[in-house]
């Protein structure tokens, strides 16, 4: 064999070798720690449910999934953070109606796209909320709510944690389908202070977290008349829905899912998937969504996407209907 003979003979070995060490390297996935990325603060519904989904995704992974807050700007920089992120896997965005379709609707500039810049990987789970009125309001039941608004014409006043949550968006909804409502928003500094509010009678009605409701609820200091789920919940069984007390279809859920950036490999967003499905039947998981009343939810990576784009079109009718401008 000749020098030229010898020197391509070792220059095609080390090409196999390269391809078999990258075929190795991909099957070897995860090889080190993942980063999940909450776009809020510690504490609440959205950062327990990241970290118990951490710990228990980990586990079926064979990997240390590491939870990482970047909270600020309407839940937009951890988010962004995400998008630009490596498409390798080891980055994973906890998103939420607010990232993905919400604040792309409401802020004046938000740095990424909520459909293009993302792998929809699965949905951790979805909570509701429950229309609550002050005692003071005369109304015990859904009919006699809309009843009474129609007769104030005008004149009543709710509240909301901000302008674009959730309780925010399902006061909005509920005026669009159902039609001579009218009645003006109150937004606080967050969702306690917002209940503060309903509680001292200085607004009429508010929709919040059933989670977070149920406490007052049963307290007696604020009425509960309808859950915004499309079944009832189990926190709140002798209360029906908005759907079945007249509006047909009508619907508000929060929900988290998981998201990596646009171009990860397919194969890495489907054992992704496979690991925050499996999560989900852990009976110590269940304890402690059931705690933060969020409804979990089994979906590949195709009806998550599909899921995520209706909630953006739909929120995108009513935020224009609403007229409702950007929050500078």
């Amino acid at each position: 064999m000749n020098i030229k003979s010898q020197v391509v003979g070792a220059c095609l070995a080390v090409l196999g070798a390269a391809g078999a060490l990258g075929a190795h390297a991909e099957e070897a996935y995860p090889s080190r720690p993942i980063k999940l990325v909450v776009p809020f603060g510690p504490g609440g519904v959205t950062d327990l449910t990241g970290r118990t989904f951490a710990k228990f995704m980990g586990e079926k992974l064979g990997a240390t999934i590491v939870v990482e807050n970047r909270p600020g700007a309407g839940a937009t920089i951890g988010a962004n953070h995400v998008a630009k992120a490596a498409p390798d896997g080891y980055t994973i965005l906890l998103g939420t109606n607010v990232t993905h379709a919400i604040s792309p609707l409401i802020l004046p500039s938000v740095p990424y796209d909520p459909i293009r810049d993302f792998e929809p990987v699965g949905i951790f789970g979805t909570n509701g909320n429950v229309l609550v009125v002050n005692p003071a309001f005369p109304a015990r039941n859904f009919k006699e709510f809309i009843a009474q608004i129609k007769a104030r014409k005008g004149h009543v006043n709710y509240a909301s944690g901000s302008v674009g949550s959730s309780a925010h968006m399902a006061a909005e909804l509920l005026k669009q389908e159902v039609p001579g409502l009218q009645y003006t928003h109150v937004p606080y500094s967050g969702p306690s202070s917002a209940m503060s509010a309903l509680i001292g009678n200085q607004v009429d009605f508010m929709f919040t977290n059933i989670g977070a409701a149920v406490s007052q609820i049963k307290a007696g200091t604020v009425i509960p008349i309808a859950v915004t789920t499309d079944k009832r919940v189990a926190e709140l069984p002798d209360v029906p829905t908005v759907a079945e007390s007249g509006v047909p279809g009508f619907e508000v859920v929060g929900w988290l899912a998981a998201f990596v950036p646009k171009g990860t490999p397919p194969d890495i967003v489907k054992r992704l998937n496979a690991a925050l499905v499996a999560s989900q039947d852990e009976p110590a998981l269940r304890k402690t969504l059931d705690a933060a009343s969020l409804v979990p939810v089994q979906a590949d990576p195709q009806q998550t996407g599909a899921f995520v784009h209706a909630e953006y079109e739909k929120w995108s009718r009513v935020v224009r209907e609403a007229h409702i401008k950007p929050v500078e």
